[in-house]
């Protein structure tokens, strides 16, 4: 464990004195922005009974969740945050290229998260954030309706008639549904899929599986 965290700390010294992300960009998330998919710390920073199954799960994600919240508004960022499996989702609008590394360097020094997904978009108009506010209503209200998704963890994001769909299903039929839902949706043109579903374990745990 040691040496894996000497060489993340070598890591983040080399990026800070080259000026180089120790993150690759690898998705483009709509004009010139371009989205980051980095897994940035060791899986060895939180026991691995928070890290799989039941009760534990949840409760260290809703603290781990409150921080990187906390400590994203603290640095003057508006992005969304979500931590499913010990794993942050940072979702949102950003200005420019320095301001995305500045979040995913704001979220990595969280304490205990595994990974961090980012989809990151330009700065929208009024006009299309209003859009945007619509479609969010419309398909958070489909998923609170729907009988098929009732015990599921869902969120919604919805940016530039894009949906985010983030959280945790019971079994991949729900998880289905909910990307066919959000796909039949008027006015979405796409919908990018973030949802993990629960595999159970031999012992009654559950892990979660993309």
């Amino acid at each position: 464990m040691g040496k894996k965290i000497l060489h993340i700390l070598f890591a983040l010294l080399l990026a800070s004195t080259t000026g180089c992300a120790v993150y690759p960009a690898v998705q483009v998330a709509g004009g010139a922005m371009t989205g980051y998919d980095a897994a940035m710390l060791a899986d060895e920073y939180i026991p691995r009974s928070h890290v799989e199954g039941g009760g534990l799960t949840a409760n260290q994600d809703k603290m781990l969740q409150r921080r990187l919240r906390e400590r994203l508004q603290l640095n003057g960022m508006t992005v969304s945050a979500h931590v499913i499996d010990a794993k942050a989702y940072l979702v949102g609008q950003i200005s420019d290229r320095a301001r995305a590394d500045y979040a995913i360097k704001t979220a990595s020094t969280v304490q205990g998260i595994k990974t961090i997904t980012c989809k990151f978009y330009p700065l929208t108009t009024r006009r299309e954030a209003r859009k945007d506010q619509r479609l969010h209503a419309e398909l958070a209200e489909q998923f609170k309706k729907t009988l098929r998704l009732r015990g599921a963890d869902l969120r919604v994001e919805v940016i530039q008639s894009q949906a985010i769909l983030l959280g945790k299903a019971q079994n991949y039929s729900q998880k289905t549904a909910a990307v066919a839902i959000a796909s039949e949706l008027g006015d979405i043109t796409q919908v990018i899929d973030y949802i993990a579903v629960k595999v159970p374990i031999a012992d009654g745990d559950e892990v979660a599986s993309k």
